[in-house]
């Protein structure tokens, strides 16, 4: 069986026209559950997978509760994750 793609994210520009594909961090669950993040090209086949597209560092920070310091970004997500 085949890793299930959970999201996408994408950096935060994209390659110039004619320019390498960019790539893209996916987390990916496989059959037993195990999660796992990989550097792929994103293709029309990987994006129809993928339960949310996102690029990152642009959502609503996450802070840490006793801290208060900011430990990551929510997934903003795309609603065309090939524009």
């Amino acid at each position: 069986m085949s890793s299930e793609v959970i999201a996408l994210l994408f950096p935060e520009m994209s390659s110039p026209p004619g320019g390498a594909a960019p790539m893209v961090m996916a987390l990916l669950r496989d059959a037993q559950g195990l999660m796992q993040l990989r550097s792929l090209v994103p293709d029309a086949s990987l994006l129809r997978q993928a339960r949310v597209a996102g690029r990152m560092n642009r959502g609503k920070p996450i802070l840490d509760p006793a801290t208060r310091e900011v430990i990551g970004c929510e997934i903003e997500p795309l609603p065309d994750p090939t524009g």
